[in-house]
């Protein structure tokens, strides 16, 4: 996934510090009322987490009773979280337990507002599953697969698919593309890791290509997750003469996937 910066995390403090004024109903107070139904307004599962973490760790840093989230209150949140908590750990796209023990011992009420927040910065910066595919078009031209033992290079296509499991695996992925894992033309011969592959498909191009390869393998790695080569089709049967479907994906947001499709020659 894509590297977190500090000025992401602080676009992500504004952003939410502008989206809860917002409801403050016009005289500068976000009461809990005003929560609640900016809550049932927030349809997006991950903003909506952040956003409870976030005024719940607003209230309990004011330490005291009958505190209002006003202006004064999210501005003295968001420097304590700036001046306190960012200072004190590399921004990676997890907590390493030194970390977590830093910014506990700084503030225990920080720790689970914190981890939303680096959760919720990583989804806003990373490009959906379609998206992927449409950079992935934009740089295609040129480039093809010649691997896993291909007598042919063949040129890649951007590839998008709904797809509705957290883990790629061969029957989910045949079954998301219409097809029967059972039948000839769902067997999947192959199945795995697209890692050393995808250094290989940037390699494989000359100095005029591998600029436009390498952006494709940096889409991919940076906004996709469980990146992974599919070849369709048992070796040496007629169901798909010599031609097999080759797949390079991996899973993004929505659990959808992305990357791009050619084919492997095997005669």
């Amino acid at each position: 996934m894509a590297l977190i910066t500090i000025n992401d995390l602080e676009q992500t403090l504004e952003t939410t510090c502008t989206t809860l004024l917002l409801a403050a109903d016009g005289d500068g107070i976000v009461s809990r009322n005003d929560f609640q139904q900016l809550l049932e307004q927030t349809e997006d599962a991950m903003e909506k987490a952040f956003l409870e973490h976030f005024y719940t760790f607003l209230i309990q840093l004011e330490n005291r009773s009958n505190v209002r989230v006003t202006q004064e209150v999210i501005d003295k949140g968001i420097a304590f979280i700036k001046g306190e908590i960012m200072p004190n750990f590399e921004v990676k796209l997890q907590f390493t337990q030194k970390t977590n023990q830093r910014i506990a011992d700084i503030n225990t009420l920080a720790f689970p507002m914190t981890e939303e927040l680096l959760k919720i910065t990583n989804y806003r910066q990373t490009l959906s599953p379609k998206e992927v595919s449409e950079a992935i078009g934009a740089y295609s031209d040129g480039l093809f697969f010649d691997d896993l033992g291909s007598e042919a290079a063949i040129p890649i296509a951007p590839f998008f698919l709904e797809h509705s499991s957290s883990d790629l695996s061969p029957n989910s992925f045949v079954e998301a593309l219409g097809l029967h894992p059972e039948e000839p033309k769902g067997i999947v011969s192959r199945f795995e890791s697209a890692d050393f592959i995808l250094q290989r498909f940037i390699d494989k191009h000359d100095e005029a290509l591998q600029s436009k390869a390498r952006a494709v393998v940096e889409l991919m790695e940076e906004n996709l997750s469980q990146l992974t080569v599919i070849v369709l089709g048992e070796e040496f049967t007629p169901v798909y003469e010599s031609n097999h479907p080759v797949y390079v994906v991996g899973i993004g947001q929505n659990e959808n996937l992305a990357g791009f499709d050619s084919r492997v020659i095997w005669t």
